[in-house]
């Protein structure tokens, strides 16, 4: 729930689809996501300039707690999958975000390709974070 009408980390929740199902990752600690966009000037014989926007997509980051095999796992298998000539689909990712007013925002990201950047550090006394990366053609609000 929002603290004093302000959107905090634990109003959203994050779910993950690849083509071969759910991807639940048990400990996710961050979710990025930054629309991309395609920049071109345009100065008319008059001088006054214009910039036309156009959306190129969204890319993005995940970091999680490694609690499991989760991501290496995913990760074992899309290599494996490739290695083997095998086609990797695209999935989705959908955000749900508490509002303040107790309202949910629903937003799908999708065309999601997929890539560990990576696996984690391994320390003596410490956590090893791990860090999923994504590119999406598109999002939509859903409701």
């Amino acid at each position: 729930m929002p603290q004093l009408g302000y959107t905090v980390g634990r109003d959203v929740a994050v779910d993950i689809t690849t083509p071969t199902g759910k991807l639940r990752i048990p400990k996710i600690m961050t979710f990025d996501a930054k629309p991309q966009v395609s920049n071109q000037k345009i100065t008319p014989l008059n001088g006054v300039s214009d910039e036309l926007q156009i959306p190129t997509g969204w890319n993005g980051t995940i970091t999680a707690e490694r609690m499991d095999g989760t991501l290496d796992d995913f990760w074992a298998q899309w290599e494996n999958n490739y290695f083997n000539g095998i086609d990797q689909q695209r999935g989705t990712i959908t955000e749900s975000i508490t509002e303040s007013n107790g309202t949910i925002s629903v937003y799908r990201y999708e065309g999601v390709s997929f890539h560990l950047t990576d696996a984690g550090n391994k320390q003596g006394e410490k956590t090893v974070s791990q860090t999923l990366s994504f590119t999406a053609n598109r999002r939509k609000k859903v409701n």
